[in-house]
């Protein structure tokens, strides 16, 4: 079964520089429909029309502007899960960091496991970001807390 991950985020920005951002990110190759696909993961992304904004981005303090959703393959071997669940938090690491802003990622659409405000990110610490050998120093990098769960 698949793992899918969606971030939200109030930077308006249009889809193709938020699909090329992605692409730059995970050094995945961008197909015609603009989805962005490596090994063990695709990431579908764009901006987000007002009508279609999630409501429930406010709980967060935000304005749904962008929506990016990582569907991480069925687990092919622990290293590959490890590699694409790191890439996916540098991805929102390095958006945060150039664009600012404020975001969320959530596990299954509802769990916030990385969280940022004016830039600034927190990871969730009862999140496994620990049990990865390559997020796990992210830790060291960036505060780490208890995110609130309003969707929960």
């Amino acid at each position: 079964m698949a793992t899918e991950y969606t971030w939200h985020g109030d930077v308006d920005v249009d889809t193709p520089s938020l699909r090329a951002f992605i692409a730059a990110a995970t050094a995945g190759e961008q197909h015609e429909d603009g989805t962005v696909f490596l090994h063990g993961m695709y990431v579908m992304a764009s901006h987000v029309q007002p009508e279609d904004a999630n409501p429930a981005m406010s709980l967060f303090g935000f304005e749904d502007r962008f929506r990016a959703t990582f569907r991480l393959s069925p687990p092919v071997d622990e290293q590959t899960t490890w590699h694409v669940e790191a890439l996916m938090a540098h991805t929102v690491i390095a958006f945060a960091a150039k664009a600012g802003g404020n975001g969320v990622l959530l596990f299954n659409g509802e769990q916030a496991v990385i969280q940022y405000v004016g830039g600034v990110v927190v990871f969730d610490a009862d999140w496994e970001w620990d049990e990865n050998p390559e997020t796990a120093p992210l830790l060291s990098q960036f505060p780490s807390r208890i995110l609130p769960q309003p969707l929960l």
